[in-house]
C-alpha cells in the first residue's frame, strides 16, 4: 500500500505522543525510589538494618534497569517513524499502561523477599511476571501495525524491517512469562532474571537494523 492511498487525515506527527510517553515513563521511574524506605533500626544499628533491606536495592535496579531500557527502545522505535495512526497510539497506550504498573510489583517484590515467607515471594515474583508481560506484548502487535501500513516509516524502511524488528518482541515476552514458572523454585533468581532480560534489551536497543538502516536520530526532511 502506498502514502498516496492512505487518506492523510488518518495519519499524524509523532511529537505529541512521544511527549507524553516521556512524561508517564520519567513519573514511573521516579516513583521507583519511593517504595525504599529508611529502615527502622536501633541507634547504632542502622548499616547493618540497611543490609537486611537488599531485596529493594534488588527490585529497584531490575525495576529502573526495565523502564531505562523500555525508554530507549521507545526512542528508537520512533525514531524510525515519520507518522503515526490511531492503531499506534492505541498499542503505545497499552505499553504505557504497563510501564506505569511496574512500581507496584516492585514493592511488593522487595517487601516479600525481606520479610514474607516463600509463599509470598513466589506470589510477588509471579505478579512482577506478569506486569512484566503486559509491558512486553505491545510491542509485537507495533510493529505488525508498521508491517501493514510501512507508509509511517521512514524513507528506507519498508515491511521486511517491520517484520525483522516485530520478533526482537518475542525474547522478552516469554522470559517474562518462563520467570513467573522459575519463581516458584528461586524469587531471587527470578528477578535476576528479569535484570538480564533488560539487559539484553539495552545492548540492542537499536534493534536488529542492518547498516543501510538510516540512523533512528537522523531528523526526518518529509
Amino acid at each position: 500500500m502506498s502514502e498516496s492511498s492512505v487518506p492523510k487525515s488518518t495519519l499524524t506527527g509523532t511529537a505529541r505522543v512521544e511527549a507524553f510517553s516521556d512524561g508517564v515513563m520519567a513519573i514511573a521511574i521516579t516513583l521507583l525510589i519511593l517504595n525504599i524506605q529508611v529502615p527502622e533500626h536501633e541507634p547504632g544499628h542502622l548499616l547493618r538494618s540497611l543490609g537486611h533491606i537488599w531485596p529493594a536495592y534488588l527490585a529497584y535496579l531490575a525495576s529502573f534497569m526495565t523502564i531505562g531500557v523500555v525508554w530507549m527502545n521507545h526512542h528508537t522505535f520512533f525514531g524510525r517513524l515519520r507518522r503515526i495512526d490511531h492503531v499506534l497510539r492505541w498499542w503505545n497506550l497499552m505499553l504505557l499502561l504497563g510501564v506505569s504498573l511496574v512500581p507496584f510489583p516492585t514493592i511488593v517484590v522487595a517487601d516479600a523477599l525481606a520479610h514474607g515467607s516463600h509463599r509470598d515471594a513466589v506470589v510477588a515474583v509471579a505478579l512482577y511476571g506478569i506486569v512484566g508481560v503486559i509491558m512486553t506484548l505491545p510491542w509485537a502487535p507495533m510493529w505488525w501495525q508498521l508491517e501493514r501500513r510501512p507508509e509511517m516509516l521512514k524513507a528506507g524502511l519498508g515491511p521486511d524491517y517491520a517484520r525483522r524488528e516485530r520478533w526482537r518482541a518475542w525474547p522478552g515476552l516469554l522470559v517474562y512469562a518462563m520467570t513467573i514458572g522459575i519463581g516458584f523454585l528461586s524469587p531471587i533468581i527470578a528477578l535476576v532474571l528479569f535484570l538480564l532480560v533488560s539487559t539484553f534489551y539495552g545492548v540492542n536497543n537499536k534493534g536488529w537494523s542492518s547498516p543501510s538502516d538510516p540512523d533512528p536520530d537522523e531528523q526526518d526532511e518529509d
